[in-house]
């Protein structure tokens, strides 16, 4: 049986989610405790070679639509390397909390997400679409 809400990382992500989280400190994180609560997403994740993870896995440069609940709000975005972070092209950095709940999962998936204003949403992954690396 899947479990949706499993955290896999390929070897290559985990490795590129390692370098940033070593070349940026805990104050020069763009959010109190992002550093931090990347390290835990990596660090809590299974980590398989690329060609043994399925295409509904949500990595680094994968488009993902989910639904914002109980809003109902549907939107897609893309996770990218803290360089490449674009919100206004949808492009969101993976030190986002929205970013940091969907790494690893699979489409299906039923993750409650904490928010910057305090408030905690749970997003249901509806599709996953492997992007183009920024």
């Amino acid at each position: 049986m899947i479990d949706h809400n499993e955290v896999l990382l390929s070897t290559h992500d985990a490795a590129t989610l390692a370098a940033v989280l070593a070349s940026v400190s805990p104050r020069e994180a763009p959010l109190p405790g992002a550093r931090n609560e990347l390290a835990d997403v990596l660090a809590s994740a299974t980590v398989v070679a690329p060609d043994a993870l399925d295409r509904d896995i949500i990595g680094l440069d994968t488009q993902v639509t989910y639904v914002e609940l109980p809003g109902g709000q549907e939107r897609t975005i893309q996770l990218v390397h803290p360089a490449s972070a674009d919100p206004s092209a949808a492009r969101v950095s993976v030190f986002a909390p929205v970013a940091r709940a969907l790494l690893g999962r699979r489409a299906g998936a039923h993750i409650p997400v904490a928010l910057p204003d305090g408030s905690i949403d749970e997003l249901h992954v509806i599709r996953v679409r492997a992007g183009t690396p920024s």
